[in-house]
């Protein structure tokens, strides 16, 4: 069941980023991505072996379902993310971006607990969550807003 409902998602993300309005170029999407990637990486590697609050399933086909949500849905959601941040005019409606996005993050996580994929442990907190989402959308919006500065040196010169 929780195969069918990430690969699902997976597909509804990948036809929502290529009917939408490209703003990110391919090298910047590939930045995204192996950032997203190394940064979820890590994280799942401090907080599930060094602090046991996170335990993962050991059945190999929900592994195979988190390394699908951890290498696809979560890059493609970033990208999501930046592609309507770039649209946005006002700081209010970008704020309101990134929380509407850090919300769908957590609820994606809890998705996983609750279909048995991943296991939080008593000593964790909702807030530990947020927090975790809400600061890789920072450093991914801060290392894209780098890339598009250094981009557009090069461009001018």
């Amino acid at each position: 069941m929780a195969l069918l409902v990430f690969c699902s998602i997976s597909v509804l993300l990948i036809l929502t980023l290529s009917v939408t309005k490209r703003r990110l170029h391919l090298f910047e999407g590939i930045i995204v991505w192996v950032l997203t990637v190394l940064l979820q990486n890590n994280f799942h590697w401090l907080i599930g072996l060094n602090y046991k609050l996170v335990e993962l399933s050991l059945d190999w086909i929900d592994y195979l379902v988190y390394d699908t949500n951890r290498s696809i849905i979560v890059p493609i959601g970033m990208m999501l993310f930046l592609e309507l941040h770039s649209s946005l005019d006002r700081k209010w409606k970008k704020l309101l971006n990134g929380a509407m996005f850090a919300a769908l993050f957590v609820g994606l996580e809890y998705l996983d607990d609750a279909l048995g994929i991943l296991s939080h442990s008593r000593n964790w907190r909702v807030w530990y969550s947020f927090a975790n989402w809400s600061l890789n959308l920072l450093v991914l919006w801060l290392a894209f807003t780098k890339i598009r500065s250094i981009a557009r040196k090069e461009v001018r010169i």
